[in-house]
C-alpha cells in the first residue's frame, strides 16, 4: 500500500493498492473509495475526493451482518477511525472508534 499525498500541502490524501490486476482508491483509514485500472486513476480519485469524502455520510456494518447503519466520521487517521452512530455527529452520539485492521479483516464495513 502506497501513500497519496496532496502535491501543495503533503497532505494525507489516502492510499493505492494493486490487488488482483486492479488499482484501490482507499481512504486515510482504508476503507474503498474506488476501483480502477491504473494507479494513475487512483490517485488521481483520491486527490480529487478521498479528503472531501471523509465529510460525507458513511454506512457501517459488522462483518457479515446485514444490518447497516449510518454514520458521520468525526476523527480519521491512518491506523483509526472513530465514528458517531447516527446520521448527525452530535454531542451525546454514540461514537465508535474502530481500527485499520478491524476494516482490514472485515470485522466491520464501512461504505460510502
Amino acid at each position: 500500500m502506497d501513500e497519496v499525498r496532496r502535491p501543495t500541502d503533503d497532505e494525507l490524501c489516502g492510499h493505492v493498492e494493486h490487488l488482483d490486476g486492479q488499482w484501490r482508491a482507499l481512504v486515510v483509514f482504508g476503507s474503498l473509495l474506488g476501483i480502477h485500472s491504473t494507479r494513475e486513476a487512483a490517485e488521481q480519485h483520491l486527490l480529487d475526493e478521498g479528503l472531501a469524502s471523509l465529510a460525507e455520510r458513511w454506512t457501517l456494518r459488522r462483518g457479515e451482518s446485514e444490518d447497516e447503519e449510518v454514520v458521520c466520521i468525526q476523527e480519521a487517521n491512518p491506523t483509526t477511525v472513530t465514528v458517531a452512530r447516527g446520521y448527525y455527529s452530535m454531542p451525546g452520539v454514540p461514537t465508535l472508534t474502530i481500527t485499520a485492521q478491524q476494516l482490514a479483516s472485515g470485522e466491520w464495513v464501512m461504505r460510502r
